[in-house]
């Protein structure tokens, strides 16, 4: 009996945060199994914006991030199945319009300073300009930025910045060439 109240009490809880959720962005589509971790108040949706099934997000908020963090979306963005999204810390992930994520991506703000050990973090900014295409299971790391129609290759791991239409890719992604 006790194992299907506390399942009931996890299960209202997930439905109020997305009630607030939807209440914070009402043009916000979500798809089943979306989980939104952290504070909903570090979260900014301009315009429509589909997350789809299975995507995680982490807005910061909590002490391992140093009670910080953001995620701006624009306006026409789709973030693909399985996504994950970590916008904890000073700096966040800011994200443009028309960006289109393929599956399984993970973009991070932040990353494990595994020289100083465990609980030791490193933050630095993601930014993510208008009318970008990243393809599944790419990375972005810490303190990237994508500038405007810039393309990421399946499986890239990106841990320098992207000029405006240029094809990455490889890990570490490096220019493929240019586009028009």
């Amino acid at each position: 009996m006790i194992g299907i109240l506390s399942r009931f009490r996890a299960w209202r809880r997930k439905r109020q945060r997305h009630k607030r959720l939807k209440e914070i962005a009402p043009t916000l589509e979500l798809e089943k199994n979306v989980q939104v971790k952290g504070d909903l108040d570090n979260l900014e949706v301009r315009g429509d914006v589909v997350l789809q099934s299975g995507t995680v997000f982490h807005l910061g908020g909590m002490e391992w991030c140093k009670n910080q963090g953001e995620l701006v979306i624009g306006d026409g963005s789709v973030i693909s199945p399985h996504c994950v999204i970590y916008a904890g810390g000073p700096g966040g992930v800011g994200i443009g319009k028309n960006f289109d994520c393929g599956p399984h991506v993970g973009i991070y703000s932040s990353r494990t300073d595994y020289l100083k050990g465990p609980n030791q973090h490193v933050f630095a900014p993601v930014r993510i300009g208008d009318e970008v295409t990243i393809f599944a299971n790419a990375v972005i790391t810490p303190g990237v930025t994508i500038e405007r129609r810039a393309v990421v290759a399946a499986g890239a791991v990106v841990t320098e910045d992207v000029p405006s239409f240029t094809l990455v890719g490889g890990i570490p992604a490096r220019p493929i060439r240019q586009l028009e």
